[in-house]
């Protein structure tokens, strides 16, 4: 269930940031290297994903 979420998300990140909504080169890249482009989307997920959490937190304590 984690991988599933960290994946979609490090996914779409990936897809805004790294391919510049180019849905044609992700694909691509993705029949090329498969596992590859999992394990960077499970990281992409996992760092993005806990860093919003504690940016939203800091804000939130700011505006306190």
């Amino acid at each position: 269930m984690i991988d599933f979420i960290f994946g979609y998300f490090g996914m779409f990140v990936r897809w805004i940031f790294v391919y510049r909504c180019n849905t044609k080169k992700m694909q691509q890249s993705y029949c090329e290297n498969l596992k590859e482009e999992e394990v960077k989307d499970n990281l992409a997920g996992l760092f993005l994903i806990p860093l919003f959490v504690i940016i939203g937190i800091i804000l939130y304590l700011i505006d306190r």
